[in-house]
């Protein structure tokens, strides 16, 4: 979408797009193709970016995923996010070691999910 000047429009978040993530109303998934070398790059950026955007509402870090190019079929995940007893999910790395719930280092570490409505 572009302006009248022809400049990128920015995002303004309304009250549709602040409805957040109820998977039960209908919307959309934005898909961010960032391309590495790699499985473990793509991993380690992918959480980054995640993490980095973080501030958003709609963002439900915990279902981050990467693919390769040519077979986008087949996704690995970023993020544990296992539901534990207390209702949270584990924010460690996918293939983290030890118990899930404890919180990992700093430059490991997820955004927290936010309620969604009715939660």
């Amino acid at each position: 979408m572009r302006d009248a000047d022809d400049s990128p429009r920015s995002f303004v978040p309304t009250a549709r797009s602040v409805e957040g993530r109820d998977e039960e109303v209908p919307g959309y998934v934005i898909h961010l193709p960032i391309r590495v070398g790699d499985l473990a790059s793509a991993t380690a950026l992918a959480g980054r970016v995640a993490t980095s955007l973080g501030f958003l509402y709609e963002l439900d870090a915990g279902e981050t995923e990467v693919s390769g190019a040519d077979d986008q079929n087949n996704r690995h995940r970023v993020f544990c996010d296992l539901l534990l007893p207390d209702r949270s999910r584990c924010p460690q790395r996918f293939d983290h070691e030890g118990p899930c719930g404890e919180p990992p280092d700093a430059a490991q570490r997820r955004p927290a999910p936010r309620p969604t409505a009715g939660s």
